[in-house]
């Protein structure tokens, strides 16, 4: 994705929407530690750390995240554990359940699901849109 969205930088809006995979252990806490992070600026930063220790994503391991990026530890673990995020996790699955979303990644383009979603095939997609109709 950092590399479509340098390539369109004016063209595209990117919306990232959190859906936990019931089935991933850690995945809820996942989301709601990236939430967390975001109240204080950090959003991708949590995402990425999480991301690259995917194999290591216990409570204790995310609020050692929390501390190696620099947030409010403190606040981090009362916004992890607020209804504010919830609200948000609940609304954004309910919304992959309408969309028919069953797995992570998927993405969309203009409401499309992107079915080719290698950098060329989503070149082509984001091409195709562009043009003027």
């Amino acid at each position: 994705m950092d590399q479509i969205l340098k390539q369109y930088p004016k063209e595209l809006k990117f919306v990232y929407k959190q859906y936990p995979l019931p089935m991933h252990q850690n995945a809820m806490n996942a989301s709601r530690a990236a939430l967390a992070a975001g109240k204080q600026g950090k959003f991708w930063e949590m995402h990425d750390t999480i991301f690259g220790h995917q194999g290591a994503l216990a409570l204790d391991n995310l609020k050692q995240y929390a501390q190696e990026i620099a947030l409010n530890v403190d606040q981090f673990e009362k916004d992890m554990a607020s209804p504010e995020v919830q609200k948000q996790i609940d609304e954004e699955t309910k919304l992959a359940g309408e969309a028919q979303v069953t797995g992570t990644p998927t993405l969309f383009l203009n409401g499309r699901r992107v079915m080719n979603r290698s950098a060329d095939g989503l070149k082509q997609m984001i091409d195709e849109a562009l043009k003027p109709k």
